[in-house]
């Protein structure tokens, strides 16, 4: 009995304990509990601000947003405006900048004009300076030149210049305008400057003894020299110069003289040379008491004379001791050179007899070129030029005129 008890006692006590135990772990798992409800409410309005938060940074946004694109539509509102303003800014200063350009280009075209006017004016005053024309020839002159500027490959200040040239070598008005058009074909055969060309062509004239009409032929025979031989207008001009006059004066004529002055320029002797010693060979051959003449056995007077005596001196095979004898030291390179070349002479004087509208066809090929083309464009305009000038010109000498008065009259005041 008392056994059973004392069984029974500690089986209540045991479960007492268990007890104790479970309530522990209730009220622990009540802590617990209150413990996660706190979180859980701590969670619950944390997510609740940030919520709100979120709700409150999406309405800003929305906000921002509609505020851009309100932004945006003005602004391409404004830009399509600025586009509009600046393409009729664009428009407009592209119209301004066309009218200076006009300006500018008109400016220049009646300064150019107005000069082309004022040197072809000084021009055609020296003309009638050194020519002493009268107003009647000195009209035919003025016009000839502008008419020739406007139809030909050269302009009418060019011919103006031409005519000075002819003047200062003593051609008469008359002489001036036969002259003329050979000339321009000299010019343009020989690709020269065309004030150039009037006084080479001018002296050879004169050196001559030819009449101004015979200008023709004289340019026809330079033509020809230049396409023949390796004689230019330059080397023409200086052995011409010193030679002409006395080639003249015995009878050689310019196409002897010229066949000649080929031949030495073909053997490569130097133009002032050639002509020096050509003249000194021709007084020899015309002096009846010169060692020369008298070896040929009869004086030069023609140009067949002169081939004559040089056939004969060929013939005799005269060696370097005679020929020393005969003409001075420096002509005998020249003497030996005409000798041994006298057919060729022969031939490029027939050639020269046989010349005649050589310039004109040389000429007439050069204009028939691109370049001819644009200068007889060019000619044209500075025709056009002379013309509106002159109508401008009185009353530009008008205020010219006025103003150095004025000036004058200033500076008078000014000087008391």
């Amino acid at each position: 009995m008392a056994g059973a008890e004392q069984k029974i006692i500690n089986v209540k006590i045991k479960g007492v304990n268990d007890l104790l135990k479970l309530k522990k772990a209730l009220k622990d798992l009540k802590d617990e509990q209150k413990k996660v409800t706190k979180v859980n409410k701590e969670g619950e309005k944390e997510w609740k601000d940030k919520e709100r938060a979120i709700d409150k940074a999406t309405t800003k946004i929305k906000q921002n947003r509609k505020a851009l694109l309100a932004q945006s539509k003005a602004q391409k509102k404004s830009t399509a405006s600025g586009k509009k303003m600046g393409a009729g800014m664009l428009k407009m200063a592209a119209t301004i900048t066309a009218v200076v350009g006009t300006a500018r280009a008109l400016s220049r075209v009646f300064v150019s004009a107005f000069k082309t006017f004022t040197e072809f004016e000084f021009s055609m005053a020296k003309v009638r300076a050194i020519s002493g024309a009268t107003n009647e020839e000195f009209m035919k002159l003025t016009q000839s030149a502008k008419e020739l500027g406007r139809t030909t490959f050269f302009t009418a200040t060019e011919v103006a210049e031409l005519q000075v040239n002819f003047s200062k070598l003593g051609f008469t008005a008359e002489q001036i305008l036969n002259l003329q058009g050979a000339t321009l074909d000299l010019a343009m055969a020989t690709g020269s400057d065309l004030a150039r060309s009037a006084m080479v062509a001018g002296s050879a004239v004169r050196g001559f003894g030819l009449d101004a009409s015979e200008a023709t032929r004289v340019v026809d025979v330079m033509a020809v020299s230049f396409t023949s031989s390796a004689l230019d207008i330059e080397k023409w001009q200086t052995s011409m110069t010193k030679v002409s006059a006395i080639a003249a004066s015995i009878g050689v004529d310019i196409e002897g003289t010229a066949a000649v002055m080929g031949s030495l320029a073909d053997t490569g002797i130097e133009a002032s040379i050639a002509g020096t010693s050509l003249r000194n060979i021709f007084l020899k051959m015309a002096n009846p008491t010169s060692a020369l003449a008298k070896r040929i056995g009869f004086t030069v007077n023609s140009t067949e004379d002169m081939v004559k005596a040089l056939k004969k001196l060929k013939d005799a095979q005269i060696g370097q001791l005679e020929m020393q004898s005969l003409v001075d030291v420096r002509q005998v390179i020249a003497m030996q050179g005409m000798i041994q070349n006298v057919e060729t002479i022969e031939q490029y004087t027939f050639a020269l007899n046989n010349a005649e509208g050589a310039g004109r066809e040389m000429s007439a090929i050069m204009e028939d070129s691109t370049k001819g083309a644009f200068k007889r464009f060019t000619s044209a305009m500075e025709g056009l030029f002379l013309v509106l000038s002159e109508k401008i010109a009185p009353w530009i000498n008008k205020i010219t005129k006025g103003t150095r008065e004025w000036i004058e009259m200033l500076t008078g005041a000014t000087d008391k």
